[in-house]
């Protein structure tokens, strides 16, 4: 029940975390409204100004925000940017002195829609402008460099929360493909596993009974009971093993909770090293020594600096032993014989 309830809420941060992005990214053009008719030296008429020109470029620029808040560059992106630069610079001598302050929505989209460099000069651009262009239009020079301020911590604010959603938004891929690759695997295993155990003995099988029907059309029936005796032996013994492979695969494979720790960890970004011997594995892992790997597992991914990690299995006065080796640490799991 706890993995359930932790997985259901990682999938909600993931959901909400584009949500929160923007929000935040409609915060700082709404207040820039109330400010464009109460600051000194505004009124009603750049307060008009502000709320209409607001109107028309922020869902432009939260249509950039929610599409890379989910890791997706926006359709038609530097078309909608185009109008955005057109809207929030046009409009800059008609809506007052704190306007500039716009320049902000403007810088981010700038980033999440044009590649680099060119989305971080213009980002510079923009935010060093933004002062001297509230200063031409009458803010008080001692306060410009708070405005700066302010567009720069704005911006930056919605980048990173932008960047955090979609950096969620990648992990919860990468873990959902890493998982269809684990069950294809198993699949695979599975089928192949089938296909040379219980396929050549159903093949034995229907072979016995060709014979039996061979014998029954020519009238020998002394040899035909002792082929039909054969055929419910070879149906019994195949039943009997396919029963017990079937609770088998209720358990994992020791080498598949191998693979799925490597493969999790070289998606993190640390470079996993599998060493296995060459006698063979188990076929299975119990429970304690799977969850005490998977332990580790999760230990390293939430560690800072680790760069390299190896996983070797072992064979110790026939026990079966794994070590989970990164950087300085090593961690010894028993798994049994």
């Amino acid at each position: 029940m706890r993995g359930v309830a932790g997985l259901w809420r990682s999938e909600r941060v993931v959901r909400l975390a584009p949500v929160g992005a923007v929000v935040c990214g409609g915060l700082l053009p709404v207040l820039q409204v109330a400010l464009a008719a109460s600051y000194l030296g505004n009124g009603l008429r750049t307060g008009l100004w502000s709320l209409a020109a607001t109107a028309v470029y922020l869902p432009l620029h939260l249509r950039h925000v929610w599409y890379a808040a989910h890791a997706v560059r926006p359709r038609g992106g530097r078309w909608t940017l185009g109008a955005l630069a057109v809207v929030v610079l046009g409009v800059t001598p008609l809506a007052g002195n704190m306007w500039p302050r716009s320049y902000a929505a403007l810088a981010v989209s700038a980033v999440l829609v044009l590649p680099a460099p060119w989305s971080f000069l213009l980002y510079v651009v923009l935010v060093a402008v933004a002062a001297p262009v509230s200063g031409l239009l009458g803010l008080p020079w001692t306060i410009t460099p708070w405005l700066t301020f302010t567009v720069l911590g704005g911006s930056g604010a919605v980048l990173l929360l932008v960047w955090l959603a979609a950096a969620l938004t990648r992990l919860q891929t990468a873990r959902e493909a890493l998982a269809q690759q684990a069950v294809a695997q198993e699949r695979r295993r599975i089928d192949d596993d089938l296909r040379r155990t219980l396929g050549g003995a159903l093949e034995s099988i229907a072979a016995r009974g060709e014979r039996a029907a061979a014998k029954l059309a020519r009238g020998e029936p002394d040899s035909l009971a002792e082929e039909l005796g054969g055929v419910a032996d070879d149906s019994r013994r195949t039943l009997a093993d396919a029963r017990r492979r079937v609770r088998g695969y209720q358990r994992p494979t020791l080498r598949a909770e191998l693979e799925t720790a490597a493969t999790l960890l070289s998606a993190a970004g640390i470079e996993t090293c599998l060493q296995l011997p060459g006698s063979g594995l188990p076929e299975t892992i119990a429970q304690r020594p799977r969850a005490a790997l998977r332990a580790a597992v999760t230990r390293l991914l939430r560690a800072e600096g680790v760069r390299t990690c190896t996983i070797a299995a072992t064979a110790v006065d026939g026990r079966l032993l794994l070590e989970v080796r990164a950087d300085d640490t090593t961690e010894t799991i028993e798994v049994g014989a």
